[in-house]
This record gives C-alpha cells, structure tokens and sequence, in this order.
C-alpha cells in the first residue's frame, strides 16, 4: 500500500484505513502504532515520528472502540463535581470544566460527568466506575473535609487526582495554587496600605482551600504584629448573597479593609460596604481572591489574587493521563500572584508591589 493508494483515510477498493494497514506502511508491528497513540515513552522518537507522519499522510481516524479493545481502556474520564444546584453556572467550576475537556479532547479522551451525590458516596460509584472498567481515571473537583471515603482509593492505586482541592492526611494526588501564599500577599499589601483592622471572609471551614486561605491570612497578621480579631472574620458560603451578610455583620466591628475569600462574595461585599454609605477605598480597602472575569467588571474594579483556575484544571487533567499511561505523577502547588486595581487604594497612593496591575 502507498499513499497514492490511500485518500482521505480509505485504502484500496474505497475501504478505511486500518491500524494494520499504517503498521504495514511503516513497518512496524500494530502494538507499536497503539504505543505511539498512546504516547507511551517506550517507542523511540524516531519510530514515532514516522508513524505520525503515516497518519497525518493517511488522514487515518482510529476507531474508538477498537482502540478501546487493543489498549485495554475505554477513553472515558470521569469528572466528579460537588452536589451543587447550577454548579456550572459558577465562574469557578465551569472555568475548571474547560481546562479539563481541553486536555480532554487533545489527548482524545472522552468526558462524563458524576456528582458526588449521597447516592454516589453510599453506593461506592467512585470504586464500582474503576471495578468495572467503566473509566480510566477520575478527577475531582471541589472537594471538602467530609469526602474521607474517598481515601479508599489509596489502596486501590487508581488514576486519579484533585484539581483545585485536595483532602488533608491523604496520599491521593492533586494539582492546586498556592492557597496559603495567597492569603498570605493579599493580607501584607493590605497592610502595607497602612490598614490595621482587616478582616476576612472565608468560603467555608470545611473546605481545605479555603481554611489555608484564612491561614495565610492569620499568618500574615501576627507576621506584622497585628492582632487576630475572630470578630472580623465570618463565613460567606462562596456565594454573592453569602459574601454580602458576612460584611453586614463585620461591619459593625469597624474594619479598614476585608480580605475575601473568592472574587464572588467579594462581589457581594462591595455592595454591602456600599449600602452602608461608606467608600471604596477611602473607608475600606478591599481585596479578593481567584481573579475571575467579574474582577475587572466591579465598581470600583477588584484588586485580587490571580488563581489560575483552567490552568490547575488542565495541568491535573495532563497529570491524570500520564498516570494511565504507566508514569509516575506527584502533586503539585502553582504559583499566585496579585493584581491591584482599584478597590484597594494602591494606585491613588502610588504604591504597588512586585505583583501586576491591571
């Protein structure tokens, strides 16, 4: 066969290329052609190399289920995401979602999505999927102090990682941004402003990320010799609405400036400051976390910390695959970094950091 023979992925007599036939071409085996498309490492570059090239000059498209049969998966990921009502309908996940399809469909993988529902958790779904060969790999997005059962799977060795979370006192991989550091440079420039009573609007204690963004917080103040006021910290439940009571209620204990926890509830706290007819930065200085689109979009606009959301989704999805493929994978904490804009004060008094501003 040759590629005057071969058109638009059909052999001879009109019918489709085969991974047979591109093993033929090359002179190679069909299990060598299935390592190159599962990018295994074992095949040199020089037998890849002309192996892709056969497949680009064929126009050659495996069939999923043979290529299911000879590589011994299915080509299914399982994205597991919390039971939340709408939950893509929140800037976090649904950013997370297209990291994870991105590298997904490069990699020609195919998604399905789970809830981490009662049911999920009662039945052991997150066991039975591998058990039965129905997936590959699992990703989890959102996870909390509760999903303990999920430890389970540490003796299981399977395919799977954390992307944006992880669970505390587990060997279970994760890809996450560097929570602690991030409470830690949003709370020194507030200080740095000259604030002194700041305060702080976590998420939930009973998610990790955000009890490690309260921590760099916490750190940070007693760094500086400022004291730790549990009146100025409440709980905002990651919401707008949440983010808005919290500062109702931290209000009344006179801060001079709020770290919050994710840009949403300091969405929320914006319009609560607001209200109270006092100004933003004048009165308060204001500081977010996350750096989501809505940032740039607040009045005044939202100083935050940069958390790279599709980055952390898509580098675990990348992770993920390796792992399937046979390799050795280890959690990994990306950088942060701050973006000052306007509800801080900074750029009125001219001070900025080493960080961007936007």
């Amino acid at each position: 066969m040759n590629n005057r023979q071969i058109s638009n992925g059909k052999g001879k007599n009109g019918t489709f290329v085969t991974i047979k036939d591109i093993a033929n071409y090359v002179g190679v085996s069909t299990a060598t052609v299935s390592m190159v498309l599962s990018g295994s490492p074992k095949i040199s570059d020089e037998t890849s190399q002309k192996v892709l090239e056969a497949i680009k000059i064929f126009n050659y498209r495996p069939s999923i289920a043979a290529r299911s049969l000879v590589l011994n998966r299915t080509g299914v990921i399982s994205l597991v995401v919390p039971q939340i009502e709408n939950v893509f309908m929140q800037p976090f996940f649904s950013i997370a979602l297209n990291g994870v399809y991105d590298a997904c469909v490069e990699n020609g993988f195919r998604l399905q999505i789970e809830v981490a529902s009662f049911q999920f958790m009662k039945r052991k779904r997150y066991l039975r999927l591998f058990r039965e060969r129905a997936i590959d790999g699992m990703i989890y997005i959102g996870s909390t102090a509760s999903d303990t059962y999920l430890k389970e799977l540490e003796k299981e060795e399977f395919p799977f990682i954390f992307a944006g979370s992880y669970l505390k006192k587990s060997s279970l991989p994760f890809v996450i941004g560097d929570n602690i550091k991030g409470g830690r440079i949003a709370t020194a420039h507030l200080i740095k402003l000259g604030r002194k009573r700041i305060a702080h609007i976590i998420g939930n204690f009973s998610v990790p990320s955000a009890v490690d963004r309260f921590e760099g917080y916490k750190s940070e103040l007693e760094k500086h010799g400022l004291n730790f006021d549990p009146h100025l910290v409440s709980i905002g439940n990651f919401s707008h609405e949440g983010g808005y009571e919290a500062m109702k209620k931290i209000l009344k204990f006179k801060p001079d400036a709020v770290f919050v926890g994710n840009d949403i509830m300091a969405e929320g706290a914006l319009e609560a400051i607001k209200e109270a007819g006092l100004k933003i930065p004048e009165d308060i200085s204001v500081c977010g976390m996350d750096d989501l689109p809505l940032a740039r979009k607040t009045r005044p606009a939202l100083t935050t910390v940069r958390y790279d959301i599709y980055k952390i989704a898509y580098r675990a999805m990348q992770n993920l695959l390796n792992k399937i493929r046979g390799k050795e994978i280890k959690s990994e904490v990306l950088s942060v970094k701050l973006v000052i804009r306007d509800s801080c004060g900074a750029k009125k008094k001219g001070i900025f950091t080493r960080s961007s501003h936007a």
